[in-house]
C-alpha cells in the first residue's frame, strides 16, 4: 500500500476523534455556571409500585402515595428484566422533588428534563395538578426528545412546591431519568435548544442530507450501472428506516408498534450487510464470505422477530440483544475490512474503512445507553455518524471526479503526443511524396519536351535537312524553315510559363511570338480578343497543345491562303470558349479534313486530346478556322 494512502487512513481517525472531542465540549455547556433563578435538581425521592397504567390520567392526582420514599441521585436508572411474561400489569415509578431551594421568580417557571427513557409513558405533576402527559406510542415513545414543561405559565396557579414525575412502564422494562432543571424559561432556553438540537435537530438534518445523497447515488447508478452507487443508495434508505426510532414517539405511529420494532431492529442488521457489500466494491481484495454470513444472520433475525410469531412487548424487551449481536458480528467484519483496505485498498477503501472503525465505539456506546448501562444524559451518537458517512461518500465522489479529470488530462496528453508523432511522420511522408512527385513531374516534363521537340522542330529540321542535301532548297526557303523551327522552339518554351488558366494570356504570348513573322509577311492582324471564363485545366501540356493548334492554323494562312488580313477573336458558346482565325484569302475547294494532310490531322488530334474540337468554314471572302475548348476538364481527356 502506498504511504499516502496510509496517511489518509490515519487522518480520518484523527479527524473523527477531534469531532468527538468537539461534540463533548459543546455538550459541556449544559453544566456551566447556572443563573441565580435556576435550580439543577440532582437528588430526588423514589418509590416504585405495581399499579401503573397507560390510560389517560385525571387532571388532579387521586392516588394516595406512600410515605416511605427512597432517596436517589439523578440521573437514575433501573435495570430491565428478562422476564417475558405478557399478562403482568404495568409498573409505576414515582420521583418526588421539592422546590424549596428555588429563589423567587417573576413567572415563566419551567421544567427542563433532558431525557427520560423506558417502555411506557411519563407524566409530570405540579403539587397535585397534572401538568404534562406523554402521548404517542407506548413501546416507541419520544425518549429522545427533551421535555419543556411550563409550571406557572397559565397564570392561574401559584408556583408548585412539589414536583412529581410518574413513569408507567412495562413490568419487565428498565428505565432512566436524567437530572433536571427548574427555573425561568429565559435562563434555560439556551440549554434546552442546545440539547434538542443535538438529540433531534442535527440528526434529522443529517438524515435528510444523507437520504438526499442516496437519491443522488441512485441517479448515478441509473446512468452508469456501478454497483457501488446502488449499494450506497440502499444503505441510505436503510439508515433512514433505522434512525426513525430516534425521531418518533411524540405522535401515534403510522404503523403498528410491532412492525415498527421489526423494521428498526432488522434495518440495523441489513445496514451491516449493505455496508460490507459496499466496502467490497471499494476494496476488491476483501473476502466475500462475510457477506454471506451476515446475510444469513439477517434472515434468521428477521424470521425470529416477525410480529406474527413474536409478541410486541418481547421485541422491545429483547431489542438490546439483537443490537448486541449486530455489534458482535460487525466488529470482526469491520476489522477484517479495515485490514484488507490497509494492505491492498486504495484511498477510497481506506477512508471508508476508517469510518467503519470510528463507528464501532459509537455502536457500543449506543447499545450501552439502550441497555441503561451509561448515564441517560449522554446523547445517542449513532445519528451523528451520518456526518462521517456523508463526508466519506463526498470524498469518494470527489476522488472519482478528480481521478476522471486527471485521466482525461493524461489521455489528452497522450493523444497530443501521438498526434505530434503522427504529424511528424506525415510531414516526413509528405516531403518524400513531394520529392517523388517532383521527380515524376520533371521526368514527365522532360519526356514531353523531348517528344514535342522531336515531333515539331526535330521533324521539320530532318525534313529540311533531307531536302537541302538533295539540293531542293534555296537560301530563302532554308531561312523560312529555320524561322519556323525557331518559332516552334519559342512556343515550346512559352508553354512552360504559368498562365494560371488564362486563355487570353496564352493568346497574348502567341501574338508576341508571331508578330514579327506576320509583319514580315505583310499580313495585317485584327486582334478582337474578348474576356472569356478561366479554364481550370489549362496546364503546360494543354497550353502547348493550344499553341501548336493555333500556330499550325496561322502557318497555313501564311503559306496557302495568300491573305492580306488575319482576324483573331474569342467568345463563349456551347458550354465552352472558342478561338477564331479568319482570313480574307482564296479559301479552299474541299473540307480540309476530307483531304487530310499531316498538319490538319495533327490539329484535330491535339484538339481531341484536350477535350475540344476544330472546324473550318469557307467564307465568301476567305476561310474561318474555329478551335472550341471546354470550360471544365473532361474525364476522357488524355
Amino acid at each position: 500500500m502506498k504511504p499516502g494512502s496510509k496517511a489518509y487512513f490515519i487522518l480520518s481517525l484523527v479527524f473523527g476523534a477531534l469531532a468527538s472531542i468537539a461534540g463533548g465540549l459543546a455538550l459541556s455547556l449544559e453544566v456551566g455556571r447556572l443563573a441565580p433563578t435556576t435550580l439543577h435538581v440532582q437528588d430526588a425521592q423514589l418509590i416504585r409500585g405495581a399499579d401503573g397504567t397507560f390510560a389517560p390520567l385525571p387532571p388532579v392526582l387521586d392516588v394516595a402515595l406512600p410515605s416511605q420514599w427512597e432517596s436517589v441521585a439523578l440521573p437514575h436508572t433501573w435495570p430491565q428484566s428478562l422476564d417475558l411474561q405478557t399478562g403482568a400489569p404495568p409498573r409505576v415509578t414515582w420521583l418526588q422533588i421539592r422546590l424549596d431551594g428555588l429563589p423567587p421568580t417573576q413567572g415563566g417557571l419551567v421544567l427542563y428534563l433532558p431525557r427520560w427513557q423506558t417502555v411506557g409513558r411519563i407524566a409530570v405533576y405540579g403539587d397535585d395538578r397534572l401538568l404534562y402527559r406523554s402521548g404517542g406510542d407506548v413501546l416507541w415513545n419520544g425518549f429522545n426528545h427533551p421535555l419543556w414543561i411550563p409550571l406557572d405559565g397559565d397564570g392561574l396557579a401559584p408556583r408548585p412546591q412539589m414536583l412529581r414525575l410518574r413513569i408507567d412502564s412495562l413490568a419487565n422494562a428498565g428505565g432512566a431519568v436524567s437530572s433536571l432543571w427548574v427555573g425561568q424559561g429565559a435562563d434555560l432556553q439556551l440549554r434546552y435548544r442546545l440539547r434538542r438540537m443535538f438529540q433531534t435537530g442535527v440528526a434529522e438534518v443529517m438524515g435528510m442530507s444523507f437520504l438526499g445523497l442516496g437519491g443522488f447515488a441512485l441517479a448515478v447508478w441509473l446512468l452508469r450501472r456501478e454497483r457501488t452507487y446502488l449499494l450506497f443508495a440502499l444503505f441510505t434508505l436503510l439508515w433512514a428506516l433505522r434512525s426513525q426510532r430516534f425521531h418518533v414517539g411524540l405522535e401515534p405511529l403510522p404503523i403498528s408498534s410491532a412492525w415498527f420494532g421489526w423494521m428498526t431492529i432488522n434495518s440495523g442488521n441489513a445496514l451491516l450487510v449493505t455496508w460490507y457489500a459496499f466496502m467490497c466494491t471499494l476494496v476488491p481484495t476483501a473476502p466475500r464470505w462475510p457477506v454471506r454470513v451476515l446475510l444469513g444472520f439477517l434472515l434468521v433475525s428477521s424470521a425470529l422477530t416477525l410480529p406474527l410469531i413474536t409478541h410486541p412487548t418481547w421485541i422491545h424487551a429483547l431489542a438490546p440483544l439483537p443490537y448486541l449481536m449486530t455489534n458482535l458480528a460487525g466488529i470482526p467484519a469491520t476489522l477484517l475490512m479495515a485490514w484488507a483496505a490497509w494492505r491492498h485498498g486504495g484511498r477510497e477503501g481506506l477512508v471508508a474503512a476508517s469510518i467503519g472503525l470510528l463507528h464501532l465505539p459509537v455502536a457500543v456506546h449506543d447499545w450501552m445507553m439502550q441497555s441503561y448501562l451509561v448515564s441517560p444524559e449522554h446523547i445517542y451518537a449513532w445519528p451523528f455518524s451520518t456526518m462521517a458517512r456523508i463526508g466519506m461518500f463526498l470524498y469518494v465522489i470527489l476522488n472519482r471526479y478528480v481521478g476522471a479529470l486527471l485521466t482525461a488530462e493524461q489521455s489528452n496528453l497522450v493523444l497530443a503526443q501521438r498526434l505530434r508523432a503522427r504529424e511528424s511522420e506525415l510531414a516526413v511522408s509528405y516531403e518524400q511524396l513531394r520529392s517523388v512527385q517532383q521527380r515524376q513531374l520533371l521526368s514527365q516534363e522532360r519526356n514531353r519536351l523531348m517528344q514535342d521537340i522531336h515531333d515539331g522542330m526535330g521533324s521539320q529540321l530532318m525534313s529540311a535537312l533531307k531536302v537541302a542535301e538533295s539540293g531542293g532548297l534555296n537560301e530563302a526557303q532554308m531561312a523560312q524553315v529555320l524561322r519556323e523551327c525557331i518559332d516552334d522552339l519559342k512556343l515550346t518554351v512559352d508553354s512552360l510559363e504559368s498562365v494560371e488558366a488564362d486563355l487570353l494570356l496564352l493568346l497574348a504570348t502567341l501574338r508576341y511570338r508571331l508578330a514579327p513573322r506576320l509583319h514580315g509577311s505583310g499580313l495585317q492582324l485584327r486582334w478582337e480578343v474578348e474576356d472569356v471564363p478561366a479554364l481550370n485545366w489549362l496546364d503546360p501540356r494543354c497550353a502547348l497543345h493550344v499553341l501548336r493548334i493555333l500556330q499550325e492554323g496561322i502557318s497555313n494562312i501564311l503559306q496557302h491562303a495568300n491573305a492580306s488580313e488575319l482576324r483573331v477573336a474569342t467568345g463563349e458558346a456551347d458550354g465552352g470558349v472558342y478561338v477564331l482565325l479568319e482570313d480574307n484569302g482564296r479559301g479552299f475547294n474541299h473540307h480540309p479534313l476530307n483531304d487530310v494532310g499531316r498538319g490538319l490531322s495533327n490539329m484535330a488530334r491535339r484538339a481531341h486530346a484536350i477535350g475540344g474540337w476544330v472546324a473550318w468554314d469557307r467564307l465568301p471572302g476567305g476561310t474561318r478556322f474555329k478551335l472550341w475548348l471546354p470550360l471544365r476538364r473532361l474525364e476522357a481527356l488524355v
